[in-house]
């Protein structure tokens, strides 16, 4: 596994930490309630003479659920203790220097169920060491 999915499945563990009213998973949001975080358009990146590269990486956080408050309230629980934590999980070759929020959770539209589905955006940090 690649430093970008490791760095993913750190940011998704920290969420689940936070007991979201679903497990959150990466891909399409399920046909039921759900929490889905997958990597979106990212920013440009610093590089430096080692190689090594601060890299931006930006996630989309997709939620949908029949109550639009338990939606609301979970995403919004989600993005604060992401970007309010004080220490960041790294691997082999890698490591989280901060999460900040590029957008907060809004409502983007209400499936034919009547689920509401919210998106929102946040930047990982990500410090790419080189060889």
């Amino acid at each position: 596994m690649n430093a970008i999915d490791e760095a993913v499945l750190a940011v998704i563990e920290m969420m689940n930490l936070s007991l979201p009213f679903a497990k959150v998973t990466r891909g399409a949001l399920p046909s039921g309630n759900g929490i889905t975080c997958e990597v979106g358009p990212s920013s440009p990146y610093e590089r430096y003479m080692d190689k090594s590269l601060d890299l931006p990486l930006d996630l989309t956080i997709n939620g949908k659920h029949k109550k639009l408050d338990v939606l609301s309230n979970n995403l919004n629980r989600l993005f604060y203790d992401l970007a309010m934590r004080k220490t960041y999980p790294s691997g082999e070759g890698w490591s989280i220097t901060d999460i900040t929020v590029d957008t907060m959770p809004q409502v983007i539209g209400r499936e034919s169920d009547n689920s509401w589905l919210m998106a929102g955006s946040l930047s990982v940090k990500l410090y790419w060491r080189g060889e």
